[in-house]
């Protein structure tokens, strides 16, 4: 019984783990855009108040 049991989660667990990888990994390069996204805005921002004497 137990065995089935473990079998059964075991059958319907593992097939899900490249799912969750694909999206962690995803999620990851998402957060890295975000990052570099923010970096340049506040470039941006530090430029055009130079340019413009702000």
């Amino acid at each position: 019984m137990e065995t089935e049991v473990l079998g059964i989660l075991l059958g319907t667990v593992l097939p899900l783990y490249p799912i969750l990888f694909a999206i962690y990994r995803k999620t990851g390069r998402y957060d890295e855009i975000v990052r570099e996204f923010r970096r340049l805005r506040h470039e941006h921002e530090q430029m055009k108040g130079a340019y413009h004497g702000s």
